[in-house]
């Protein structure tokens, strides 16, 4: 009899295991939770706890674990619905939050995913910008050819204004000269 009894427990116990594991409760909220609107919303509401959050009362290990669950939430967004148009945007931050963490080939490989991925993105302008000042200023050593990729690229936008198409070209005049070589010899002469 004890033989059937612990037959009839272990079939007991399959069964309560199979009850819990397909709860449709806890399937559908993980499904809910994995829409691009609810995914949006949680991204949306850390960004604007980060952005009440005073860095300086903070430790900087604290800030950077906080700067890593924006990562975390940000990449899986983009893996999750990568040709979403606010994937777009995730990419973005990612390049800006990474550059902001002084992990400049991260943040470049991301420009260069969503330049790839969304060549119409409507802030190219400010993300071709940054791509070129990691060039050619951050990143060592300097890459003069990705600072010029990048800074062609601005000048084939009609839409980027002809003053700063001409400050680009007189950059890329002295492109042998590093960034603060340049700034110095564009400084005025103190007489």
């Amino acid at each position: 009899m004890t033989q059937t009894l612990r037959f009839f427990t272990i079939i007991l116990w399959v069964f309560v295991l199979f009850a819990c594991n397909s709860n449709p409760t806890k399937d559908n909220a993980i499904e809910i939770a994995s829409t691009p609107k609810a995914l949006k919303e949680r991204i949306t509401r850390y960004e604007d706890s980060l952005a009440s959050m005073d860095p300086s009362k903070q430790s900087p290990a604290a800030y950077n674990l906080s700067q890593i669950e924006l990562i975390n939430r940000l990449e899986f967004y983009v893996k999750t619905f990568p040709q979403d148009t606010y994937s777009a945007e995730c990419l973005f931050k990612l390049h800006m939050v990474f550059a902001g963490l002084n992990a400049q080939q991260k943040s470049v490989a991301c420009g260069d995913t969503l330049l790839r991925r969304f060549p119409n993105y409507e802030n190219r302008s400010l993300l071709l910008e940054s791509m070129a000042s990691s060039y050619d200023m951050f990143i060592t050593p300097r890459d003069t050819a990705a600072v010029r990729k990048y800074y062609t690229m601005l000048l084939t936008d009609s839409r980027y204004p002809s003053t700063k198409k001409k400050e680009i070209l007189d950059r890329l005049k002295h492109l042998k000269l590093t960034w603060i070589e340049y700034a110095q010899k564009k400084q005025p002469k103190n007489l």
